[in-house]
């Protein structure tokens, strides 16, 4: 007869099984205009997935049957964090070379948990000790070499949620300074994503971690770990309800999928882990002939100022309008300007307010800042003093004088 905690379990788990499923789908179902870093999410979707699955076994199979999947789902706890931290990775335009490494831990985990399964099952068959959701969550008792290797496993899992954690609140904060500080180039939205993304992360792995050590070594915490697993489901209804109702987070749009302008062929999907194969295969597509044809297009479209002086301008929309992909304009900015995009249309911009404010000596500086495409005095300044080395103030008193002079 199945206890209200096991119903409750299992209702769980069926809506999170149901919820990751729904995820990989919206997130597949963008196809080639799909940004390369949704796979961490699918990733990440996938690995929570099939801990949902696991205990959806939990109420309806014998202990000793629970023991032995163990080795089959408790690695995907150390898919978790490394799967998000790629994501942050991609999305802040620092991919990893190599990111099957992060994942190659769970060889010597699932090697780990195998064995302790080995030596818990000895004790369970000559005590009759009844688990009942085993992976990380065992009774720790003090001898045995099953708990020493437990133990191991779980300062393992906490020293990769420090690392990871660390790297995911940097690369997140790397990314969103890059936003605010240089151009403020993405949306609002896009902005909004991001800060729930890290924030609902940060607290969800958190508090997951401190209860996985409470259930462990104090006592059972059946009724907050039900709690985790239900805020698990939320955050994928969360993530569903984003993707579906702001798509153009998640996927290029149509014309960035597949564009031929002048001369230049759509970039292939470089998922490739290494990254001196991408560059040797964007010199390949983009020759001096095709960059040359970039650059000029990329002076016609400074010249018309409309495009560069939008506030929500992003790569994909500046790739639409000089008619290549985002990784054919990337690639010329860097080899061939020796700039990334920011530094590119920061500079456009600025050189546009510098002219504004002799010019028009009657705006404010928060007119021209907006009117070049700044959405706030404070980051118009900034990047004005990091381009000038002076205040827009400062540069408009030093060369109305002049002028005046």
């Amino acid at each position: 007869m199945f206890e209200t905690l096991d119903i409750l379990f299992l209702i769980v788990s069926v809506l999170g099984v149901a919820q990751a499923i729904f995820l990989i789908v919206l997130l597949m179902d963008e196809g080639k205009r799909a940004f390369k870093a949704n796979r961490w999410l699918m990733v990440f979707g996938f690995s929570v997935g099939m801990s949902f699955v696991d205990d959806t076994f939990d109420p309806v199979i014998s202990p000793l049957v629970n023991l032995y999947l163990v080795p089959v789902f408790a690695p995907f706890f150390f898919a978790f964090i490394p799967s998000i931290y790629l994501y942050f990775r991609e999305i802040s335009g620092d991919p990893a070379s190599r990111p099957y490494r992060h994942f190659l831990v769970l060889v010597p985990v699932t090697a780990a948990i195998g064995l302790m399964v080995y030596f818990k099952r000895a004790r369970m068959i000559a005590d009759e000790e009844h688990v009942r959701d085993v992976g990380l969550q065992i009774a720790f008792s003090s001898g045995g070499l099953a708990d020493m290797v437990l133990l191991a496993i779980v300062i393992l899992f906490c020293t990769l949620f420090a690392v990871y954690m660390i790297g995911i609140w940097r690369r997140a904060r790397r990314y969103l300074q890059q936003a605010d500080w240089q151009l403020q180039a993405d949306s609002e939205r896009l902005r909004r994503w991001v800060i729930e993304l890290l924030v609902g992360m940060t607290i969800l792995f958190t508090v997951f971690t401190v209860i996985q050590l409470f259930d462990l070594f104090v006592s059972r915490a059946e009724w907050l770990s039900l709690g985790v697993k239900a805020a698990f489901v939320l955050v994928f209804f969360r993530m569903c309800q984003v993707i579906a109702q702001n798509p153009a987070l998640f996927a290029q749009p149509e014309n960035d999928a597949d564009v031929v302008a002048g001369g230049v062929v759509a970039s292939p999907d470089l998922d490739g882990d290494d990254d001196g194969k991408q560059a040797r295969m964007l010199r390949m597509i983009v020759d001096e002939d095709n960059a040359e044809r970039i650059r000029t297009r990329l002076d016609k479209i400074v010249a018309s100022r409309d495009v560069m002086f939008d506030p929500l301008l992003t790569m994909p929309k500046l790739a639409a309008a000089v008619g290549v992909s985002p990784n054919q304009l990337s690639f010329v900015l860097n080899k061939h300007l020796d700039k990334n995009f920011f530094d590119f249309v920061n500079e456009v911009r600025i050189n546009e307010a510098e002219r504004l404010l002799v010019t028009e000596r009657e705006r404010t500086v928060l007119d021209i800042a907006t009117s070049v495409g700044f959405n706030s005095k404070s980051t118009f300044n900034l990047a004005f003093k990091t381009i000038t080395g002076l205040t827009p103030s400062a540069y408009r008193a030093q060369n109305t004088g002049k002028a005046t002079a």
